[in-house]
Formats: C-alpha cells, sequence, structure tokens
C-alpha cells in the first residue's frame, strides 16, 4: 500500500514539473518570475503556484476520509519563488480548495498549507535561491511535513483515526514533497541560469556594439553619426530593421523593410512619441499595433539620454511577433541605448573640451601679444631718431609675428612655423637687450616638419627671457634644442639667467602667481598627450633653468586627437 501511493504521487508531481519546466521556457513566464515585484507579479505568481497546489490535491489518493497529495509542494514552492506575499496567497488558495473538499483532516491540511507557503517566503527571503543546496531542500521538506503532520494530530478527530492515517501516509508523502521541492527547485534554478544567460549575451552584444560605433558617435547624435550607427548595429544585431530618432524625426533607418515602407517617417515618429512618453526605458509594441502593409510585426524601443534629457530613441524592428517580448532583445535595446547615451554625453564633453582648450589659447595669446606689443613698441619709438635703419628692422619682424599669428589656423602647427616666429620675437629681444643676449639653436632638421600645439615654444621662450636673462647684466644665453628622444621627441629651451628658488616654483605649480604662460602650456600637454607628458623645470639660483618636455609630435599634416578622458586641467 505504501509503495503505491509512493509511485501515484511520484507520477503527479513528475507531471506537474514538466509543465512547470515546459512553460519555464516562455520569456514571458521567465519575466514574470524574476521580474520586478509588483502587484501584478504578484497577483500571477500567487495564482500560478495556487493552481498547482489545487492540482495537488485533485490528484490526491482517497484514504479513510482523507487525502494523500502534494498540495504544500505548490504552496512552499511559490514562496521560494516570490516570497513571503506570494507564499501565502498560495497557501490561502491551495488551502480554501483543501478545506471544501472535506474530511476530518480539511482544517488541518488548509492550515498547514498556508503555514507552509509562509515557510518557503520566509526561507527566500533570507537565501538566494541559487544558494539553496540540496541539504536545505531536504531539510525544509522534512520541516513542511512535520507542520502539516502536527497539526493534522493536534485538530483531526478522532485521534485514533488520525494517528492511523499518518502511520500510512507519513513514509510516502514526505518522500514525495522532499522530491517534489527539489525538482521543482532545480527547474527554477535552471529558468534563473538561462535569465542571467540570456542577460549576459545581451550586455556583451551591447558591449561589442558600443565599441565599433563609438569613434561615430565623436560627432554627437546627428544623421551622419546615426547612420553609421544605425548600419552597424542591425548588422552585428541581427536585428531586421533599426531606426534613430531625435524629439521630432527620424534621423535614420536601416533595413529594407522599413527603409520601403512609404510611411516609416510617420511610424518611427509615432513609437518615439509613445516611448519618450512614458517613464521606463523600454516601449514594446503592446499598446501600438504595427500597420498590417508593414512586413514587420513587432518593435522593442528605448529611450537616448544626454545629461538625463529625452533626446531620441533607438527602435528595433522584427519581422517575427515573437520577438515582442523576447527578453534578451529587451536587455540588448535597453544595454545598447544607454551606452550609446553615455557616448553621447562623452562626445559632448570632448566638444566642450575642445572649446576650452581653444579658449585658453585665446586667452594666452591675448595676454602675450599686448604684453609684447607695447614692449615693442616702446622700443622701436626710442630708435626712430637714433637708428631709424634699426627701427625699420623691428617692425619688420614685428609685422612677421603678427602676419603668422593672423594667418594660423587651428590648434596644430610645424614646429618650422613655431620657431620662425621665435626668431622674429627673438630678433626683438636682442634689440631691447642692447645685445647681451645671444641665441643658440640646436635643432635637428629632421623634425621640422613635424606638428606640436600653437603657442608651446613661445611662452617659455618669453619666461626665459623676461625672468631669467632680463635681469642679468651681461653674458645672456639662451639654448634651444629639439632632439629625437626614443619614440618622442625633446624639446629644451635653457638659459643662463638668475633661476628660480624652490618657494617661486612651487608657487608656479600651485597657481599661486599671476600669468597662465608655463602652467597654461604644461595643462594642455597633459590634455592632448596624458599625463605622463608635460613640463619638467629644473632650475638653480644664480646658474639658470632649463624647461624642458617629451611630446610624440605627429606628422606634419595631421593632428593629434586630444585625450579629453584623462584630461588633468585645474
Amino acid at each position: 500500500m505504501t509503495f503505491t501511493i509512493l509511485l501515484t504521487l511520484l507520477e503527479n508531481i513528475s507531471g506537474i514539473a514538466v509543465i512547470s519546466l515546459i512553460i519555464g521556457q516562455m520569456d514571458y513566464f521567465r519575466n514574470i518570475v524574476y521580474g520586478k515585484n509588483n502587484w501584478m507579479r504578484i497577483v500571477i505568481l500567487s495564482t500560478l503556484f495556487g493552481f498547482l497546489s489545487v492540482i495537488g490535491t485533485e490528484e490526491g489518493i482517497m484514504i479513510n476520509d482523507a487525502l494523500a497529495n502534494t498540495r504544500i509542494v505548490g504552496a512552499v514552492v511559490g514562496g521560494l519563488i516570490g516570497g513571503p506575499v506570494v507564499g501565502f496567497l498560495a497557501g490561502v488558495i491551495g488551502g480554501i480548495h483543501r478545506y471544501s473538499i472535506g474530511g476530518f483532516t480539511a482544517a488541518a491540511c488548509a492550515i498547514s498549507t498556508v503555514l507552509n507557503g509562509l515557510l518557503g517566503g520566509i526561507i527566500s527571503s533570507k537565501m538566494n535561491l541559487l544558494r539553496l543546496k540540496w541539504q536545505h531542500i531536504v531539510l525544509l521538506g522534512l520541516t513542511a511535513e512535520m507542520i502539516q503532520k502536527a497539526l493534522v494530530l493536534l485538530m483531526a478527530r478522532p485521534f485514533s483515526e488520525a494517528l492511523e492515517l499518518e502511520g500510512k501516509i507519513a513514509i510516502p508523502t514526505t518522500i514525495v514533497t522532499i522530491a517534489g521541492l527539489l525538482i521543482f527547485t532545480r527547474v527554477f534554478q535552471n529558468l534563473k541560469l538561462m535569465q542571467d544567460q540570456s542577460g549576459a549575451l545581451g550586455a556583451n552584444l551591447a558591449l561589442s556594439i558600443a565599441r565599433q560605433t563609438l569613434p561615430d558617435l565623436r560627432t554627437g547624435l546627428n544623421e551622419s553619426s546615426a547612420e553609421k550607427t544605425a548600419e552597424m548595429i542591425r548588422e552585428m544585431a541581427g536585428v531586421d530593421a533599426v531606426a534613430i530618432t531625435d524629439h521630432e524625426r527620424l534621423l535614420s533607418v536601416k533595413g529594407q523593410a522599413l527603409e520601403n515602407y512609404v510611411q516609416k517617417e510617420a511610424l518611427c515618429a509615432q513609437v518615439a512619441k509613445a516611448v519618450l512618453a512614458q517613464s521606463t526605458g523600454i516601449y514594446r509594441d503592446k499598446d501600438l499595433g504595427l500597420p498590417r502593409t508593414l512586413r514587420l510585426k513587432s518593435v522593442i524601443a528605448a529611450t537616448l539620454y544626454r545629461q538625463n534629457q529625452k533626446i531620441g530613441t533607438l527602435q528595433f524592428y522584427y519581422k517575427s511577433s515573437s520577438f515582442k517580448t523576447s527578453e534578451t532583445n529587451e536587455k540588448l535595446a535597453d544595454g545598447l541605448a544607454k551606452l550609446l547615451s553615455v557616448q553621447i554625453e562623452l562626445a559632448e564633453i570632448e566638444h566642450q573640451t575642445k572649446m576650452r582648450q581653444q579658449a585658453e589659447v585665446n586667452a594666452l595669446q591675448a595676454q602675450i601679444n599686448p604684453h609684447f606689443l607695447f614692449n615693442t613698441l616702446g622700443t622701436i619709438m626710442s630708435y626712430c631718431r637714433t637708428d631709424p635703419e634699426q627701427a625699420r628692422n623691428l617692425i619688420g619682424h614685428l609685422s612677421d609675428i603678427f602676419r603668422r599669428n593672423l594667418k594660423s589656423k587651428g590648434n596644430y602647427h610645424s614646429l618650422q612655423e613655431e620657431l620662425d616666429g621665435i626668431k622674429s620675437y627673438l630678433e626683438i629681444e636682442k634689440v631691447r637687450f642692447a645685445n647681451r643676449l645671444k641665441v643658440n639653436m640646436e635643432i635637428d632638421e629632421s623634425l621640422l616638419e613635424r606638428t606640436l600645439p600653437i603657442l608651446t615654444l613661445q611662452p617659455i621662450v618669453e619666461n626665459a627671457i623676461h625672468h631669467g636673462l632680463f635681469p642679468k647684466t651681461s653674458d645672456c644665453l639662451l639654448t634651444i634644442r629639439v632632439e629625437p628622444s626614443g619614440q618622442d621627441v625633446k624639446i629644451s629651451i635653457e638659459d643662463n639667467g638668475v633661476g628660480i628658488s624652490e618657494e617661486r616654483l612651487a608657487e608656479i605649480w600651485n597657481r599661486q602667481t599671476e600669468g597662465i604662460g608655463l602652467t597654461n602650456v604644461h595643462d594642455r600637454l597633459q590634455s592632448i598627450y596624458g599625463n605622463e607628458y608635460g613640463l619638467t623645470i629644473q632650475s638653480k639660483p644664480g646658474f639658470g633653468t632649463v624647461v624642458s618636455f617629451v611630446v610624440p609630435l605627429s606628422d606634419s599634416k595631421k593632428e593629434v586627437v586630444p585625450r579629453v578622458y584623462e584630461n588633468n586641467h585645474h
């Protein structure tokens, strides 16, 4: 008799487990089981596991006006999956059904079903489902059966019949309960792993696509970048059609079915309006049916952001309606939209950084030029009567400097152009120094056609002239060296002037001095080439100063792209 009961109950629980396994392959079911805990999820899971508890009762075996069944398995599993509330409600459903059948154990079985549902929920709140080991499940099954059997013995009357009943069914029902919990736990653990793998696949694909589209989105979200990005996404993600919109209009569409659709602008605008109007980032076409004339059956759309402001949408279209709730595709769309949003923000930051760098260069020019102009004009005025020829030479050098500044376009020019401007500047300073200044240039001519940021050398040279050499009364020597240094180029400006004290040098690095010459050059070099670059200042009071830097100078017709993400501006 005991063996027959055991086989029958095992057959019943196995059938229920197979049904659960088949249902578990559905994305919708997995989304409900492992989605956000809201009232809809609670209602659906409570109904589902309560129904499993009812089936366990209906498939039970009648013994002595009582039922040997697998009812509590549904309630306990409901608690393990959905938490205490789901476990309680599933137990209530199963308990009410059991009580309605009647029998001298009806009340005890109904109450035990509710309590065991709560027990499963409490266990789930203390321990993650994936962390449950088989020992935990066995202990949980034994505890659930002990609760049920204790209530039957305490509440069912006559006691002798309750005792006789438990003597017949205690072993088979306990075995089946433990086996059922083991089966169901393994089923739902596998479903959880499938859920995580699905998310991982979407995340990996999104990262791969984002990496490929990064260069195109450097200019921000516009028709050109959207065109290249949409094509890249369609090819890599296997999407039937991709559309990218801004707030009001379609920027790009890829995929023959959607490209050939006459009303694609209106359709994409309608989808964009729907996704931008909702609070959540993902939109499915459950509320907006696609036209029958369109060969595409479903759409998943996600919001694009810039600085937490909605600026557009990313839309995936599929020929199969089964993709409507595909979790992998939803995660892909959501993850990719977030990554693209980050890239758009970075493009905005890069644009602002370039503008700031240009503003700093303009500020440097504005500071240097008037200062140099007024000093030079004063020198020219002093020579107009005493040495007109020298005055004409000075005017020629001055006009050459300003002609070069006016012709300068962009943020880079060749080393030859930088040195030519410095030569004109030094010719003027030699006159102002009354021939006390000597200049020595040690230049590797193979490097003259290389480029570097504008106004890199001039502020350093001017600093050496005015602060290092001008206070000296004689033997002023300025040396400019340009030489290879491995894969880089080393540039040094050395003077034998008065030098810089340690206190003064600390003030320069801490931005406690007036002027932006040296610190501006240092910050720009680090911003463009990286934190390992920048100025090095070696100075000894009374002996002079050497300011040097190493840069990976590019070809003359190619500018270096600033490394804005390693910016070291203060």
